[in-house]
């Protein structure tokens, strides 16, 4: 099944001054927003006749688009827009390839608000991935499910937005990601805005363009084990400066070609914490394979596999779900990153996330147990998703793993509590 893309805006090249001019008005504020078109890209200049957009949201709804063209310097303005608590703005142009977004909530900032655009390149040599984390947190024995998530925090280190080159046949320069075969389930979430996701040899790829800058991707499936054993030969496209693999004590064991044994990794607080076994490797080449083997995974007794053949009970779909991983996305993100100085992205208090990680495990914990019904427990951990996960915006989980039709990503933006609109699922 084809994944449309929707993606928090991170990063990008233009440089776009924005200059805010507030008006008063007893019946309705307005704001004038003025702002400059700059190539970030070294030696390259102003693109001429610009289109420039603006979308003005309250509450999430959108009330007025606008339009303008950029002069020959690239200066533009927006008069009378409409301004007051509740009011969001999207500033957005597209060049080359790729769109790049202003976005604020008001009162914006008087001052110069700059959005990074580049020219594009189609060489993915200056993507750089700085951090790989493959974090495996439930299994269950009824349906031989295991449940894992992986974090990718990549760079791109030159001047230029990197753009794959699709009309290419077998051209494989795009972001590529390994997944195990018995794959099902795939969300994935990015900072990234738009491109398409296709199914690629033992895994998957994206599409969307990178700009310079940081940037994070983060997804979650489900793969099947027999005999309590799972063997993943995990490739490395781009490499990695780390490599870190977690299991959730309790579930098994877990080693790997090249991976050294760290000791344990504590998440969580009082009686929610949780032990994980930590594995890392540094410094893995472009195209290095990490051999993981999983081992002790839980198995159902006989009368489990008697009642799952009678009764055809499952783990519906699996009871740990990808909210529960993404919230130890952005814990895990706090935990890998917290010496590094933060990027566009921030992660906010980790007594917060740790707290919501505990809220989301208590709830799947009520669900396994059959004290909330299906509807509802969704319901609950969309909400406890929204809260933690302000930093990225979700894709559609498909049932089953990625096929290779190609669902073009639409560029429009999500937030979390603004003017402007909210991510939904």
């Amino acid at each position: 099944m084809g994944l449309a893309m929707k993606t928090t805006f991170l990063g990008g090249a233009f440089l776009l001054a924005v200059i805010v001019t507030p008006t008063s008005s007893h019946a309705q504020e307005t704001i004038t927003i003025e702002g400059q078109l700059e190539n970030g890209t070294a030696d390259a200049e102003v693109p001429q006749g610009m289109i420039v957009t603006a979308n003005v949201f309250r509450l999430g709804e959108n009330l007025d688009t606008r339009e303008t063209v950029a002069d020959a310097e690239g200066r533009f303005s927006f008069h009378g827009v409409p301004g007051g608590q509740g009011y969001g703005y999207i500033i957005s142009t597209k060049y080359a390839g790729a769109v790049y977004f202003f976005e604020g909530d008001y009162p914006l900032d008087p001052g110069l608000v700059q959005l990074a655009v580049y020219e594009n390149t189609s060489s993915s040599s200056a993507i750089k991935v700085r951090s790989h984390t493959l974090v495996v947190n439930a299994a269950d024995s009824a349906s031989r499910l295991m449940n894992s998530l992986e974090l990718v925090g990549l760079d791109n280190t030159g001047d230029r937005t990197f753009i794959p080159d699709l009309a290419q046949a077998g051209q494989m320069d795009m972001l590529r990601f390994s997944l195990p075969s018995t794959v099902t389930n795939l969300d994935v979430q990015s900072s990234l805005r738009g491109g398409q996701i296709l199914q690629v040899e033992l895994g998957f790829a994206m599409t969307s363009p990178v700009p310079p800058g940081t940037h994070e991707i983060g997804y979650t499936y489900l793969s099947s084990y027999k005999r309590g054993n799972l063997t993943f030969a995990h490739a490395l496209p781009f490499g990695a400066d780390t490599f870190l693999v977690l299991l959730v004590q309790g579930l098994g064991q877990a080693k790997g070609t090249g991976l050294e044994e760290m000791g344990h990794l504590v998440l969580g607080e009082g009686d929610n914490q949780r032990d994980y076994q930590r594995l890392e490797a540094h410094n893995l080449s472009a195209g290095a394979r990490v051999v993981l083997d999983f081992t002790g995974l839980p198995e159902p007794s006989l009368w489990k596999r008697w009642q799952a053949t009678i009764l055809g009970e499952g783990f519906l779909k699996m009871a740990v779900p990808s909210a529960f991983g993404m919230a130890l996305v952005a814990l895990l993100a706090y935990v890998i990153f917290r010496k590094k100085e933060p990027s566009v992205a921030t992660y906010g208090n980790p007594v917060h996330h740790t707290a919501m990680t505990e809220a989301i495990a208590h709830l799947d914990d009520r669900f396994q147990q059959r004290e909330l019904g299906k509807q509802e427990y969704l319901h609950r951990r969309r909400e406890l998703k929204g809260q933690i996960l302000g930093w990225m915006a979700p894709l559609p989980s498909p049932e089953t793993q990625p096929t290779p039709k190609q669902v073009e990503t639409p560029p429009g933006p999500s937030t979390e509590q603004s003017g402007r609109p909210e991510s939904s699922e």
